[in-house]
């Protein structure tokens, strides 16, 4: 490209680009662009500050002893919850120094879920150990399945009050607005049917109506290098989306109030091995440069980290767990 471009655009091609004479241009229509090399585009001086957050759950009184039977089984346990509508896992790494994994997996229904231990040691377990453990991860299982909705409006909360700049984060105090929490409901109805299907029809908004008797708040302090907005920002939050879930490749930079589209962030490929990423302003939008993006896009990776803490942190309190020593901010 000529030097007296009006419109430059920031080139960089993969190492072989230029043998095999088929380096792609960035599009020509984005005047205001910026490609950064797979290798630098996160490097550690980018990362906010740590920021230590509090967030509290609601949590049904059925859950507070339920690990008791088990829990001098435990030394700094971590318990993995995946859910969905035709196969779901959880995953318990009872040890923080062995080689062990104890696992409960089911197809269409948590009620015929298999039970197994996988361990390098012969018999990590007495049998009655491990009736005790398998009894405790099914009574899990059906607790997260029937709350798997208010789990996972909790976590769109605990995400849309810490990006937003709130430390502390409840149900009583959240600003979280309707349409985060239908967004997450929505997500867990497509993916395991409408509450009215849950075991003996319990509903997930339950935790949030049952009343005090039946409930009790349990809090988790975790850390975080997502920054708090600054003061007087034209866009103080940035949700970055996936337009088509089959094009990862392609994300969309979206003002969380406005949903008004900033830009985009594009990765180039050398047969299917990403090289480079380039950031496109919006060629409607005057107040964001290429750097913004950059930006957004690296607090967008520790929103999402956040999002898997808070979502473990409120597994195990549903577990009867305290929170999991890997999420938990100390100084």
């Amino acid at each position: 490209m000529a030097p007296n471009d009006p419109d430059p655009v920031d080139p960089v091609e993969p190492p072989d680009a230029t043998s095999r004479g088929d380096a792609r241009p960035l599009p020509p229509e984005m005047p205001i662009s910026l490609t950064i090399l797979r290798g630098e585009d996160a490097p550690p001086v980018r990362a906010a500050p740590w920021r230590e957050v509090r967030v509290a759950f609601l949590v049904p009184t059925t859950s507070t002893d339920a690990a008791s039977g088990v829990r001098h089984l435990l030394d700094e346990p971590e318990l993995h919850f995946s859910p969905g509508l035709r196969q779901g896992t959880l995953a318990l790494m009872p040890r923080r120094s062995a080689l062990l994994r104890v696992v409960l997996e089911w197809e269409w229904s948590v009620e015929a879920a298999s039970f197994s231990v996988n361990s390098f040691e012969p018999e990590p377990f007495t049998s009655d150990e491990r009736d005790a453990l398998e009894s405790w991860l099914r009574a899990t299982a059906r607790r997260l399945h029937v709350f798997e909705g208010a789990l996972a409006r909790a976590v769109a909360r605990v995400d849309h009050d810490v990006a937003r700049g709130i430390d502390t984060s409840s149900p009583e105090s959240s600003s979280a607005g309707a349409a985060a929490v239908a967004r997450a409901a929505d997500a867990v109805t497509g993916a395991s049917g409408s509450d009215d299907s849950r075991p003996g029809g319990v509903r997930a908004d339950d935790l949030a109506t049952a009343g005090p008797a039946a409930t009790t708040m349990r809090t988790a302090t975790l850390g975080t290098r997502l920054a708090s907005p600054a003061a007087g920002a034209p866009h103080p939050v940035v949700d970055v989306t996936l337009p088509d879930a089959s094009d990862p490749g392609w994300e969309v930079f979206v003002d969380a109030t406005s949903r008004q589209t900033l830009g985009y962030r594009r990765t180039l490929d050398d047969d299917g091995d990403a090289y480079a990423f380039s950031y496109l302003v919006a060629d409607d939008v005057d107040d964001v440069t290429p750097d913004d993006l950059v930006d957004w896009h690296d607090q967008h990776i520790q929103r999402q980290l956040l999002v898997e803490d808070a979502r473990q942190a409120y597994v195990h309190l549903l577990a009867g767990l305290e929170p999991p020593v890997s999420v938990q901010y100390t100084v």
